[in-house]
């Protein structure tokens, strides 16, 4: 499906469960007028910048600001009031993407710390290298900002920036996000918080903090899932797995071979979908020989038939796809194949295995 019309889809998803961008005289929009192409060709002359394709098609096709992650894209007006000295800065040359090493970007964090408490002009002169070559087109909220580069080699990716912390931001964009990317997985995350008031998050680290829990916390929570999916499952449950499950845990997120996409209800992790990733000998069917394992897809008995483990499998779908995976295997249960069929995942006649006892 085209990226546009892929976001009309998910637009009106969001709009028949109750969300909108803007009330404007009295009416809820997802998105505001489009500007035309002569519109954005001048802003473009006028900030000294080329914007990214895929994001000249949402102004001038689907709206001159409106719907997207977080709190939705600015206008080109107000794209204006927060990106003032654009032009000004616009012969420096890209940080973000441009593989600094460690030590210069160190040097660049403790240089950026010792001027915000010294000097507001050295502070805004560092503020405008770091987003050389980016533009701001919306914000996550309290005092962060998002970033879409525009040239250099990180172009047409999404960084998200906080300048009160940023011993916390990393030199490149953390997710390799390209616009596209950011809005799909922007939306569905959106409409499961509007749909079934369950927020989606993503877990890369054992004992992740956040989420309004310790990394401890959130730990025993996805060790107990797993043990309530191999039950439901019919597993014989002969040992305690838990230990097991939580090595598995420690080395597979620090290896960065595992990651996990978690539903949460209040404080209390709902729903859980996760990928190992694998590589074999290169095929013809599959060159980069990169294969992802969907695992742990379990949504509590209570929120089940809602959409859910569908959408968590689409966040670890569409991650796959990014990560150059050829393929994504699955050993589903008799409840789970219908799930993966309508996916459009298929059998493997050809698939054989061989157990050993332990």
């Amino acid at each position: 499906m085209d990226f546009i019309e892929e976001i009309r889809v998910l637009a009106a998803e969001y709009s028949q469960c109750g969300g909108y961008f803007r009330e404007t005289d009295g009416k809820k929009l997802l998105f505001l007028p489009p500007a035309s192409m002569e519109e954005v060709r001048a802003f473009e002359q006028e900030m000294h910048l080329t914007l990214p394709e895929n994001f000249v098609r949402y102004l001038t096709e689907l709206g001159n600001g409106g719907l997207a992650p977080d709190y939705g894209i600015y206008s080109l007006d107000e794209l204006r009031k927060h990106n003032p000295n654009a032009a000004k800065h616009a012969e420096y040359p890209p940080m973000i993407g441009g593989g600094l090493s460690d030590d210069k970007w160190q040097a660049f964090t403790k240089a950026y710390e010792e001027a915000e408490d010294t000097s507001n002009e050295q502070t805004a002169e560092l503020q405008a290298r770091l987003t050389a070559g980016g533009i701001f087109i919306g914000t996550p909220g309290c005092t962060m900002d998002t970033l879409l580069m525009c040239k250099g080699p990180a172009a047409g990716q999404i960084v998200t920036i906080d300048f009160d912390y940023m011993d916390y931001f990393t030199r490149d964009p953390a997710h390799g996000w390209t616009f596209e990317d950011w809005m799909i997985d922007g939306l569905h995350r959106k409409i499961e918080r509007q749909k079934n008031d369950v927020s989606i998050r993503t877990v890369t680290r054992y004992n992740q903090c956040g989420l309004g829990m310790s990394g401890e916390s959130l730990t025993d929570q996805l060790v107990q899932l797993r043990i309530k999916q191999l039950r439901d499952e019919g597993a014989k449950e002969d040992i305690d797995l838990a230990p097991a499950i939580r090595d598995f845990y420690k080395r597979n997120f620090e290896n960065g071979t595992f990651r996990l996409w978690i539903a949460i209800h209040g404080r209390k992790i709902i729903g859980t979908a996760g990928i190992t990733f694998a590589e074999k000998p290169p095929w013809f069917a599959c060159p980069s020989g990169k294969i992802g394992l969907l695992s742990s897809v379990y949504v509590e008995p209570a929120f089940r038939r809602r959409g859910i483990a569908k959408r968590l499998v689409g966040f670890v779908l569409r991650h796959a796809k990014r990560a150059g995976c050829g393929a994504v295997h699955i050993t589903a249960s008799a409840e789970g194949v219908k799930l993966y069929s309508a996916m459009g995942f298929t059998h493997n006649e050809r698939f054989m295995q061989m157990k050993f006892n332990s």
